[in-house]
């Protein structure tokens, strides 16, 4: 399968397209999100989104390349992560999961991904910080539904 095929397959064509919903994210307390409205962009593979915090808008964007169980994804936010992080993964029974770590002060915490397909009429986008001794806190789910 050549590289152009492989990527094209890496989110489902019936996922293609816009989404609209709600964005939740979790700062301090873990009863009390921050919400907004969010909307995200599936083609091939890559994924946009936007969110707010705060009355400021923010984007992200996820970028797919790699064979299903061997996934690389390059990944921006403009609250999150604004200079790029590379991420790793695979898609598995309609979920994308990736991962990777980053400096936390004088520890190395995790950042998980989780892009869920598997309802056909649903798009969620799930993040989560990974804490040593912790383990995974949500940060952000945004779930989507195609727009009336």
């Amino acid at each position: 399968m050549s590289d152009a095929a492989a990527t094209d397959s890496l989110l489902p064509t019936s996922h293609h397209g816009s989404w609209n919903g709600d964005n939740r994210l979790w700062i301090t307390d873990p009863a009390k999100p921050f919400r907004s409205a969010g909307t995200v962009e599936l083609s091939g593979g890559s994924l946009r989104y936007t969110w707010s915090h705060r009355e400021r808008s923010h984007t992200g964007e996820l970028a797919l390349k790699g064979p299903p169980a061997a996934l690389a994804a390059t990944w921006s936010d403009s609250f999150h992560a604004t200079d790029p992080f590379t991420l790793h993964g695979y898609r598995d029974s309609g979920v994308v999961r990736l991962f990777t770590t980053y400096d936390a002060g004088e520890t190395t915490w995790g950042w998980q991904i989780e892009l869920d397909l598997r309802d056909p009429e649903a798009c969620t986008m799930r993040m989560f910080n990974v804490i040593p001794e912790i383990g995974a806190v949500p940060a952000v789910v945004l779930h989507a539904t195609r727009p009336s």
